[in-house]
């Protein structure tokens, strides 16, 4: 079996077990997994470009099948170093942007600091749930031994637990359970005033206040990098193609990626 291949179907198991623990906090995310309809993809140089690439792929898939979710693994140098992992996130945010050929919708501000954002990328609203080792207190944002990136539409969170209050509030009492250390501060519902996005995107380990691993400045429209593509060379499982599904676990599922 090819070493990419072999190293994906690797973490796809343990990123199944992780996740179909009875105890796993979000009990949504056993549902897509039975039902076989997650997509992954692995990154296997882990650069940053290369995550982008491949969420790029994830972007076409998301915009025709808006309820998809996407798991996409990256092997860093500096694995289990919480600030290697956060800048390493906020560096694939930052590619992203550079290779989006849409502009963003009127309506979403670029200051992750307002209630209303959202990051679009390639016309597809997108909300990232970054999971990593460093994560230890977190285990709830720790899925496997590589970099997690589980990504999907942030109005799909409408067909999970977003709209249901009770099930948020259930949720969040089983991650006091499943951590050791309280649900994080800036979890929250989209649409009310105190709640920022950007700042879910990656959550620290300890108990302090949120932050977005982006600002305004690498928001703003700049000059675009290449079309998002696989560069020449590289041996990336991807989504359709590009992200796969491997052997032996198939199409794995997913669930709603804020929690």
């Amino acid at each position: 079996m090819d070493t990419g291949v072999w190293r994906l179907t690797e973490l796809v198991e343990e990123f199944t077990h992780r996740v179909l623990d009875p105890a796993f906090p979000c009990m949504f995310a056993a549902r897509p997994v039975l039902e076989d309809t997650l997509l992954f993809g692995l990154a296997e140089t882990g650069t940053a470009r290369e995550a982008a690439d491949l969420l790029a792929e994830a972007a076409g898939v998301i915009s025709k099948e808006p309820e998809q979710i996407v798991v996409i693994f990256a092997d860093l140098p500096a694995i289990g170093s919480l600030v290697a992992e956060r800048e390493f996130s906020a560096e694939v945010l930052r590619s992203l942007r550079r290779l989006d050929r849409h502009d963003w919708p009127e309506a979403t501000p670029l200051d992750p600091e307002d209630p209303r954002w959202v990051f679009w990328f390639e016309g597809v609203d997108f909300f990232f749930n970054f999971s990593t080792p460093g994560h230890r207190a977190r285990r709830s944002r720790s899925l496997g031994p590589a970099w997690t990136a589980v990504v999907q539409s942030r109005s799909s969170f409408d067909t999970f637990a977003g709209v249901d209050h009770r099930a948020r509030v259930r949720i969040r009492a089983r991650l006091a359970e499943y951590d050791a250390v309280p649900p994080h501060t800036a979890l929250g519902s989209y649409g009310d005033p105190s709640n920022r996005e950007a700042h879910q995107y990656f959550l620290g380990d300890g108990v302090g206040p949120g932050q977005p691993l982006v600002d305004v400045e690498d928001l703003r429209p700049a000059e675009r990098d290449a079309q998002p593509g696989r560069p020449a060379g590289n041996s990336t499982h991807d989504v359709a193609p590009a992200v796969s599904t491997p052997a032996p676990v198939e199409r794995e599922g997913g669930s709603d990626a804020r929690d």
